[in-house]
């Protein structure tokens, strides 16, 4: 199988395109691929230092058979870029595989696009795959890959001959789609706006090179492969990016083994499932626009006493309403203190201890910052203070006074008081399903605990811990691994890392789980002493 090559579209953004290299270095395949980097010049002065920044990474990066950076000399923009890099690589390739620079992929990325890739080439009616994915918080059965009439821009890989077929002249179609019954299937159902965006692509109100490559697939009756959980995370949900605005960010990566489908037909009941995610979703996005509008209006006729009072209203209206975050059996002790519920969500069967604090730091239109799983534990006097985001895994279990610091302190300029100089806000703090973290452990940074892990009482975290793993001490380091071939805990001196490709990864294990805790019920005395000494 010849691997196709990676093409990486980056502009100004140097922290977005590191963590999306990183990503694709851990890939299983990334040391056979070829890189191929199209970095685009400044749009303006502004804008000059961090495309230098960026310009500057780029020349670092290892970790793939070869990288090619093609450094723009003059603004190209994102469309015109992705158009005729995508063309000249995959003219001399024959297939290719296209990020932009805020999207992390998991490390069977790669092996699942170029397994499509062979699999699916010379099928007449696919014409790309994709490691999104709109299902990833399905939890009915879903097939593990299946195909959709609709393309997407959040990774994708292609062939030549499909390419072939890619026109950004769209006006006979803009024509055609008058009629009521193409502009419905041609909008997936009535899910999404692809119609008004391919008007707004022709009159030149935008500039999307996506709704011209969906418009070209769907003029051929094109399918795309897509999985059931994401493959690939969008970062870029910050205000930095082209098109992706201040929206909901995306949940960190959990790992999935794919099966490649056979059936290439587009099957009516997940297509129909798809359909009802779109419309929920783009319902939501609406009315978030309808209030970020509201909010700007307000700002600039009110006084600032008015704007206090005003938030003063809404924050207590909002409280009324925090309970809708937290699911069904869950208990929150009435000594937890928050700040910021509405970017706070817990899931069901969960026990928060008295006296915790959940604190979200900068916080984010419509992104959860604070993420407390189904059937965890967290103990008395527990700290929880987010940069981007905290997330905490399923059947997750911590004792008493323990802290889980996701964000740092700046302190790059002694002169300023360090009360004035922030934290950092892009940092994303992973605790594993079934971890267990023992009184007065300290968890600092954008580190992850893998699942199945148990760290020891006391023990001060700031690197990340692998899965199944017991770790101690200060800084936290770990002593051992679990053998599942032998189905025991052993010296990490004698734990073989190939023995690692046993493990089941963290979706699969999840499940285990859920099967093994199915029916209990978290005592609520062991979040709160309000009831007494009942023993």
């Amino acid at each position: 199988m010849t691997l196709a090559p990676i093409v990486l579209f980056v502009y100004n953004r140097p922290w977005h395109t590191q963590k999306t290299v990183e990503a694709l270095q851990k890939n299983e395949l990334a040391e056979d691929s070829h890189l191929i980097i199209y970095s685009d010049s400044s749009k303006n002065d502004n804008d000059f230092p961090q495309v230098k920044n960026v310009r500057d990474y780029l020349i670092t990066i290892i970790g793939f058979k070869t990288v090619t950076i093609i450094e723009r000399e003059e603004n190209w923009g994102l469309a015109n870029s992705i158009t005729d890099g995508v063309t000249k690589v995959v003219h001399d390739y024959g297939t290719v595989i296209v990020l932009e620079d805020d999207l992390v992929t998991s490390p069977k990325f790669l092996k699942f696009m170029n397994e499509a890739l062979y699999k699916y080439n010379g099928h007449e009616n696919v014409f790309s795959i994709t490691g999104y994915s709109f299902t990833d918080d399905v939890v009915t059965d879903v097939d593990s890959t299946y195909f959709l009439p609709i393309t997407s821009s959040w990774s994708w890989a292609t062939w030549k001959d499909k390419w072939s077929f890619f026109n950004n002249k769209n006006g006979d179609l803009i024509i055609q789609l008058q009629k009521e019954s193409l502009r419905k299937r041609f909008n997936f159902n009535d899910s999404c706006f692809y119609s008004e965006m391919l008007s707004k692509q022709h009159h030149n109100k935008i500039d999307s090179w996506a709704i011209s490559w969906y418009s070209s697939v769907f003029k051929k009756n094109g399918l795309t492969l897509y999985p059931a959980k994401r493959l690939v995370q969008n970062i870029g949900y910050d205000g930095s990016g082209v098109h992706c605005g201040d929206a909901q960010q995306d949940k960190p990566l959990i790992g999935f083994n794919y099966i490649l489908t056979d059936n290439i037909i587009v099957k009516k009941n997940i297509s129909l499932l798809v359909e009802q995610i779109l419309k929920k979703k783009n319902n939501q996005n609406l009315l978030s626009r309808l209030k970020n509008k509201l909010k700007k209006t307000l700002k600039k006729i009110l006084t600032a006493q008015q704007k206090q009072l005003l938030f003063i209203v809404i924050s207590k209206i909002n409280l009324l309403f925090y309970k809708k975050n937290v699911g069904k059996k869950s208990y929150v002790d009435k000594s937890v203190h928050v700040l910021g519920w509405q970017h706070v969500r817990i899931g069901t069967n969960t026990l928060i201890g008295e006296q915790t604090w959940l604190n979200v730091n900068d916080k984010e239109e419509n992104v959860d910052h604070i993420i407390i799983g189904n059937n965890c534990y967290i103990g008395r006097r527990n700290l929880l203070s987010s940069s981007l985001k905290i997330i905490i895994s399923d059947f997750v279990m911590t004792s008493n006074d323990c802290k889980f610091l996701g964000n740092n302190h700046i302190y790059s300029d002694p002169m300023r008081p360090y009360i004035l100089t922030g934290t950092t806000n892009r940092d994303i703090q992973k605790i594993g399903a079934n971890v267990w973290v023992g009184a007065g452990v300290n968890v600092l940074g954008a580190v992850t605990i893998g699942h199945g892990s148990i760290i020891g009482a006391a023990s001060v975290v700031t690197k990340d811990i692998p899965p199944f793993s017991i770790a101690v001490g200060n800084p936290c380091k770990v002593i051992k691994r679990f053998d599942f071939k032998i189905k025991q805990w052993v010296s990490v001196e004698f734990f073989d890392a190939d023995k690692e490709a046993l493990m089941p990864l963290e979706y699969d294990y999840i499940k285990v789980l859920r099967q093994e805790g199915k029916g209990f019920i978290m005592p609520k005395m062991a979040a709160t002493s309000k009831f007494g000494d009942l023993m």
